[in-house]
């Protein structure tokens, strides 16, 4: 493996670094992921149950156990109950607009480094070729096959190194914003059955204007 590196040149060790970084992102996204999971048809069932017996205290108590992105919603949308309908939407779209930046955290990392280490690798590949054929000029064109086919694919190196750790993190990348749309609906859902349950009108924004809001500013209680 060593000797691939060096014959592939300074590009494969750029490349190498860039697999190491996304490994490090990749590992921090599976454990926040695997943290914050929370099954949502379970968590709503729970809420309601103490809802319905009107225990606001112990819903709150049931979802600060939680660490979830539902249950951090959950608890302001709870304490914040007998605000104003519109300064409540305010404080839940703030609320849900801070959770799903951090479903989202280090995911453009991983984008970038998918995008970047094939380019990268196709870069090491045309410096090769352009070594190869700088060669074969200065022996009058008259190369031995040998030694071009040993160029090329020594040339080839950097683009295959490239692919190799492009693909998984593209797989990655596209694995985590999945899960983090996935979040975003559910926060939306857990507004929208709340709502319905006390019978608040809270005007609805989907999670593109929740994504890109400006609310007021409006002071409100947060979960630590």
């Amino acid at each position: 493996m060593f000797d691939l590196l060096q014959q592939g040149g300074w590009i494969m060790y750029v490349i190498l670094g860039c697999s190491v970084i996304a490994m490090m992102l990749v590992l921090e996204r599976l454990i926040y992921f695997a943290w914050t999971q929370e099954r949502y048809k379970f968590f709503l069932r729970k809420i309601k149950q103490h809802i319905s017996q009107k225990d606001i205290k112990g819903a709150i108590a049931f979802a600060r156990e939680k660490h979830s992105s539902l249950s951090r919603l959950a608890v302001v949308y709870l304490r914040n109950l007998k605000r104003n309908p519109e300064v409540l939407s305010d404080i839940l779209h703030r609320t849900g607009s801070q959770e799903i930046e951090r479903a989202e955290q280090r995911l453009a990392g991983l984008a970038v480094i998918g995008h970047v280490t094939p380019l990268l690798g196709l870069l090491g590949t045309v410096i090769g070729m352009i070594t190869c054929f700088k060669q074969i000029q200065a022996m009058g064109g008259q190369a031995d096959v040998n030694v071009l086919a040993g160029g090329i694919w020594v040339a080839l190196l950097t683009t295959a190194f490239g692919l190799t750790v492009a693909i998984p993190v593209n797989a990655a990348y596209h694995y985590f914003e999945n899960q983090a749309n996935k979040r975003s609906n559910q926060l939306q859902y857990l507004v929208s059955e709340l709502n319905q349950t006390f019978n608040l009108n809270i005007i609805d924004k989907n999670s593109e204007e929740l994504k890109g809001a400006e609310t007021k500013n409006v002071e409100y209680e947060t979960v630590s």
